[in-house]
């Protein structure tokens, strides 16, 4: 069997990635590693393929489209790019004046203002790059969507001590096909830092699965709990 642990500290560390922070009630549930590298523990995971699977990579899509009762008949790019920072959802285009190259606003699937754009002109912020073109008589009221689909956020990989690790496998992680016990919310969870943060600041996951305040994936409803530096263990909680 594979070694788990060969050298020791003299002390013990305080916390570790998916350990959960203290006695506060969490919703846990269960569901399948469906990734062939395992997944971490202490890392964001997503609705899998499968019915009762889930998977550290979120795979997110847009599709364009224009309101009905609009004026002009100016159309959103089909299928706009979608990158970090997209939320899952309706995304709401709103022409703020009557002109061939009129200013909209762009709201989120929340109803947050993500910026502002020109019809005929590439737009670019939210997570979204897309370009609403001018056709018709372009009247302000005129509207338009992208829908942002996607596999969902589900939380956080909970850290399981008496997990054997497998031949040629890493430890601290979860192999394919096992079970994988994931925090939804209510207690906090450790997990490792990607950039400085403070408590009470945003939670984003970076590229890489690390936490950090700002910029990669959004998870609505989480905050930091503590404050640190990059490369920290932090607390993250949704409550």
């Amino acid at each position: 069997m594979a070694e788990v642990q060969t050298t020791y500290t003299d002390n013990l560390a305080p916390a570790y990635p998916g350990m959960i922070a203290n006695g506060e009630i969490g919703n846990r549930i269960t569901r399948t590693c469906e990734d062939a590298a395992g997944i971490g523990f202490g890392k964001a995971v997503y609705r899998g393929a499968g019915d009762h699977g889930c998977t550290a990579t979120q795979t997110l899509v847009a599709a364009g489209s224009e309101d009905a009762g609009n004026t002009g008949t100016g159309t959103v790019t089909d299928a706009p790019t979608v990158s970090a920072g997209a939320k899952i959802g309706r995304y709401t285009l709103l022409l703020l004046q009557t002109s061939a190259t009129g200013e909209y606003s762009v709201h989120d699937p929340d109803g947050v203002l993500v910026g502002s754009g020109n019809i005929a002109s590439a737009f670019s912020g939210g997570g979204l790059a897309f370009t609403w073109a001018n056709g018709g008589t372009m009247t302000i009221g005129d509207k338009a969507y992208v829908d942002v689909t996607g596999n969902e956020f589900l939380g956080i990989t909970i850290a399981h001590e008496a997990l054997a690790v497998l031949p040629g496998a890493d430890a601290d992680e979860y192999p394919q096909y096992e079970n994988v016990p994931i925090l939804t919310g209510g207690a906090p969870i450790w997990v490792k830092s990607g950039a400085n943060f403070a408590q009470g600041n945003g939670v984003h996951v970076a590229a890489d699965g690390d936490f950090e305040p700002s910029g990669g994936i959004g998870l609505d409803g989480w905050d930091f709990d503590n404050s640190g530096t990059s490369g920290d263990l932090a607390k993250i909680v949704a409550r």
